[in-house]
């Protein structure tokens, strides 16, 4: 999933349960913010508009070694404690989500949601152009 949200990477699932069907739409994003204020301004913007669920931020801008220019109002995982390349913001209150810790770093935010019995699991992921692959 890359740049603006289109009909083709936005997910609308139908899961057919034994408690019966669960209709969801959860509308993802993903977007490499560059460390840039702009960038994050207009990102939240989009959200807003296109009302996504969940985006998948690498490069995040940041200051101090926090993510800024994110309301408080979302939920903003970042993988702990150090550099900062990658995280995952939750703009809907309804989503309960978990931080994967044991496979979340500082080039990888790994979570979880679940709807009914249908089990996500969604990625940001961050790829250093100075490492070699061996490396990961």
């Amino acid at each position: 999933m890359g740049g603006w949200p289109t009909k083709e990477n936005k997910v609308h699932a139908t899961h057919g349960n034994t408690t019966g069907t669960l209709n969801m739409r959860l509308r993802c994003m993903q977007i490499n913010m560059q460390h840039s204020r702009t960038a994050t301004d207009n990102n939240l913007k989009i959200m807003d508009e296109e009302e996504t669920d969940i985006i998948c931020i690498q490069e995040p801008y940041i200051s101090g070694n926090k993510i800024v220019g994110i309301p408080r109002s979302r939920t903003i995982l970042v993988p702990g404690e150090g550099k900062i390349r990658t995280a995952i913001v939750i703009n809907n209150k309804h989503i309960d989500v978990i931080l994967i810790t044991q496979l979340s770093d500082e080039d990888a935010t790994i979570m979880e949601t679940r709807g009914g019995k249908v089990t996500f699991v969604i990625a940001s992921m961050y790829f250093d152009i100075k490492r070699s692959i061996d490396e990961f």
